[in-house]
């Protein structure tokens, strides 16, 4: 249920931002140059050896299983209604995060992705994201103007659900997510 809190607040706040005055047209975002496979049978992968992994102080995902994980979990969570195809995320070294928000057909004129860049962290003992830049149909938003839906998903990271200490770090195509002092 709060993953579809979640995504669904991202999902609004991205695009009223990238429709707000105060945007730039075009987009300075340059993506990593990898395909991203997502499918079920790598969700469930993630799934069954990430969480025991988890249990035990660490997982550590690719891109396309934590992409595959992430997109099948909102599927199930969400219904036939909700607006989102895929979600498809890269990770970079120093905690870079790419997420690409892939929309169903005729959700959004023009275009059927919304571009998210920011960085992963811990903050107060909890996962926390600081978005530096997002965009859809060829307008882009960053700086203060995504400090809102950076709140919103801290918030919802905040929540009693995810209260244990996390450490996060990322590399060239790795998430590695850590429980404090395990």
């Amino acid at each position: 249920m709060q993953f579809r809190k979640f995504w669904a607040v991202l999902v609004v706040a991205a695009l009223l931002m990238s429709v707000l005055g105060g945007c730039a047209v075009g987009s300075q975002m340059a993506w990593p140059d990898r395909e991203l496979a997502i499918d079920l049978d790598t969700a469930l992968m993630a799934q069954d050896t990430g969480m025991a992994a988890l249990m035990m102080g660490k997982v550590d995902w690719t891109e396309s299983e934590f992409s595959s994980f992430l997109t099948y979990l909102l599927r199930q969570n969400t219904g036939e209604m909700f607006p989102v195809d895929t979600i498809q995320t890269w990770f970079e070294p120093d905690n870079k995060v790419y997420i690409r928000i892939n929309l169903k057909d005729g959700v959004m004129l023009g275009g059927n992705s919304i571009d998210l860049v920011g960085a992963v962290s811990v903050q107060d003992n909890h996962l926390s994201i600081a978005l530096d830049e997002a965009g859809a149909n060829g307008v882009s938003a960053g700086g203060l103007l995504l400090q809102p839906i950076s709140d919103q998903i801290n918030a919802v990271l905040a929540g009693p659900q995810f209260g244990v200490a996390v450490d996060v770090t990322t590399d060239t195509g790795m998430l590695s997510v850590g429980l404090a002092g395990m």
